[in-house]
């Protein structure tokens, strides 16, 4: 998996949600309680951008419709079947790093 830069961790504060595009790969990154998660960036339902939506107590929610995902685990509330696919990510001198598939 190629690991990608996607940017300093200040810009992703507590309680946030941000969207990045490294080599055009839609990227979710979220900001829960200090634990920093990434998600492939569309949802599944009708492909919004899941990053320009919000995150509410530990779920990001599409802006498109309000499909709810854990922000943990990816999961869709109320529908374990449906997944974000997740990404590995390293924070390393402040810098937020992704693995994304080949």
């Amino acid at each position: 998996m190629p690991r990608v830069l996607i940017g300093p961790l200040n810009l992703l504060p507590p309680s946030s949600l941000a969207q990045a595009e490294p080599g055009g790969e839609p990227v979710t990154i979220c900001n829960h309680n200090g634990v920093i998660t990434a998600f492939h960036g569309l949802c599944p339902h009708r492909s919004g951008p899941l990053g320009h939506g919000n995150l509410d107590e530990g779920r990001i929610l599409c802006p498109w419709h309000a499909w709810a995902f854990n922000c943990e685990t990816g999961m869709l509330d109320g529908n374990p079947e449906i997944r974000l696919q997740q990404y590995s990510v390293t924070v390393e001198d402040g810098q937020i790093y992704v693995d994304l598939p080949d």
